[in-house]
């Protein structure tokens, strides 16, 4: 099931900067919990997701390509799979709480201009006939 941009946006999350620094160095410490970087099999809907520290942060939704689509109660968001990690506790993000919602800010802002600029485009400015 795909979602209507207007009536339910999701939003891509970009972890470009995450991606650069490495899924190891995101991924807890082993002597914390034993993880391993999840598959499209372990994605199942109306799962809880924690943060890479143990906080729930989300309920998936679906798997959609390559992202999963997450409901954190306020938005649903496309998180890539690769940021997908599992223990004997479920499925976890290997970023933080944090990092996430800063994440998830980033990508509405990057979507409110894009509206912006869409309605901007679609609604020339107006002038003033001129006056003789």
């Amino acid at each position: 099931m795909k979602y209507a941009a207007p009536l339910a946006p999701i939003f891509l999350l970009s972890f470009v900067g995450f991606a650069s620094a490495g899924l190891a160095a995101q991924t807890p410490p082993a002597a914390k919990t034993a993880s391993v970087l999840a598959t499209a099999a372990d994605i199942k809907a109306g799962a809880q997701v924690r943060d890479s520290k143990g906080v729930q942060v989300a309920k998936i939704v679906e798997m959609q390509g390559g992202n999963v689509v997450l409901d954190t109660g306020q938005t649903k968001i496309g998180v890539p799979i690769n940021l997908f990690a599992k223990d004997g506790q479920g499925l976890m993000l290997t970023i933080t709480a944090d990092q996430f919602n800063g994440a998830i800010a980033k990508a509405h802002a990057r979507s409110e201009a894009a509206k912006a600029a869409q309605q901007a485009i679609a609604q020339p400015q107006q002038t003033m006939p001129p006056k003789n």
